[in-house]
């Protein structure tokens, strides 16, 4: 299983405003930057983000994000979740199963399980665990 890009930069660029703390907003091109990204993927990330409740956007010249809650209450799975990323390990096991065996593969249970546990895992590390 690779975990996908989007994750990995929306994890980093969360970290980052943790480690700069709320005292300003923090620019998209400034994010993006230190992340090696383009401004424009930046925002797409930033604006899913925001959605979810994980960051605030300021508009204006001097605008740009902060976190909306502390590190210590924005879990990985938030992130997951706020990105519409799937972690399922097969088709068995998504929310919509579209696999015509499912009912009697051997390793669906297996596959199950280990979604399970990635969730979970994810669920309990937070921003603040990352240091």
């Amino acid at each position: 299983m690779k975990l996908p890009t989007k994750v990995r930069y929306a994890v980093r660029t969360v970290a980052e405003l943790a480690r700069r703390g709320s005292s300003s907003p923090v620019p998209v091109k400034s994010l993006a930057k230190s992340q090696g990204i383009s401004s424009k993927y930046g925002k797409q990330l930033m604006n899913r983000l925001k959605r979810a409740g994980i960051v605030k956007g300021f508009p204006g010249v001097h605008g740009g994000y902060a976190l909306n809650r502390k590190p210590q209450q924005i879990s990985l799975l938030d992130i997951y979740q706020a990105l519409d990323v799937s972690f399922d390990l097969a088709p068995c096991v998504s929310s919509r199963p579209r696999c015509r065996r499912q009912s009697r593969c051997v390793a669906r249970p297996v596959w199950t399980e280990l979604k399970e546990m990635l969730e979970k895992e994810l669920k309990s590390i937070t921003i603040s665990d990352l240091g």
